[in-house]
């Protein structure tokens, strides 16, 4: 029987490293907010003919209005006009003046577009700071009621172990995809909780299964077979089901994220780039990490 348990050292390195490196890419890197959270304005137009290059635009405003910009294209399904969605996060809402200058600045730079103006939306920063206040209480909410349901279902081997356990892989995961958001400077938005959010039923689904087999091979068996075998023994009969599930998922979220590359709709590409990320640290946390960090914890207790 493969040792699992015998190469946790292995498993816990590589998630060392990863955080740490996530680490470093977030002092040098930074976080960025999105008005959805951060308050701030949203333009968008629509244009046509070739797409217009995001960096430019972000250039473009930045000379213009001296602020920073995250600027998204979205092409059209039933006509050829192309979405230019530029968003503004800080304190300062845009005055009916700077908008006014922005779309001057915009016409003139791409005059060959034919750009038209379309909806500006003014978020207040403390109306921003309430909606991420909420997302983190719901994530927050979310690992409470994981922790307590891992409890009481496996308290034959040790639930609160178990359920701590599996707390430290939804972390874990958590990170993961934070650092996904901070790395490819996608902004921290709505999508982000989302994506947690989904991030955190996928992962505790697999470490569910795994700690299920533990309990049925413990009842099966009962104190002959020792916890190292015991883990060893029920990560082999799981593994299998839980790489090839998540493989199902990661295909696809591969094909939403080719669509949304290939038509440019870079809202589903930063929902889709982090979600693969944490679908892939889900499958390796719940099947490697959790159980062996469980199995250390009761070899102790002993």
């Amino acid at each position: 029987m493969f040792d699992f348990y015998g190469k946790r050292r292995i498993y816990y390195g590589i998630s060392i490293a990863l955080i740490l490196a996530g680490i470093i890419g977030l002092f040098v890197r930074g976080v960025k907010l999105d008005i959805t959270f951060s308050g701030g304005a949203k333009l968008s137009y629509s244009y046509k003919g070739e797409q217009i290059s995001t960096a430019e635009v972000e250039s473009l405003v930045r000379n213009t209005l001296g602020r920073d910009a995250t600027v998204q294209n979205a092409s059209g399904y039933q006509t050829d006009d192309i979405s230019l969605v530029i968003s503004l996060a800080g304190n300062k809402s845009l005055t009916t003046e700077e908008q006014d200058q922005l779309y001057n600045a915009l016409t003139e730079k791409f005059a060959a577009n034919e750009i038209e103006q379309g909806s500006t939306t003014n978020v207040e920063a403390s109306i921003g700071r309430r909606f991420l206040t909420r997302g983190l209480i719901a994530i927050g909410l979310a690992a409470i009621f994981i922790i307590v349901y891992v409890t009481f279902r496996f308290s034959v081997v040790s639930g609160i172990t178990a359920a701590l356990t599996a707390l430290i892989a939804l972390c874990q995961d958590i990170a993961m995809v934070f650092f996904v958001f901070v790395f490819f400077g996608i902004p921290i938005n709505d999508g982000f909780i989302a994506v947690v959010l989904t991030i955190l039923g996928y992962s505790v689904n697999d470490t569910l299964v795994i700690f299920d087999r533990i309990r049925e091979n413990k009842r099966l068996t009962g104190n002959k077979l020792p916890v190292v075998d015991l883990v060893n023994k029920s990560i082999k009969q799981s593994v299998r089901r839980t790489v090839n599930t998540s493989l199902m998922s990661l295909a696809a979220i591969v094909l939403v994220l080719i669509f949304g590359a290939v038509k440019g709709l870079t809202s589903i590409v930063y929902f889709a780039l982090p979600m693969m990320v944490g679908i892939i640290s889900g499958c390796y946390s719940s099947t490697l990490l959790a159980p062996c960090i469980w199995c250390g914890f009761k070899k102790k207790a002993k």
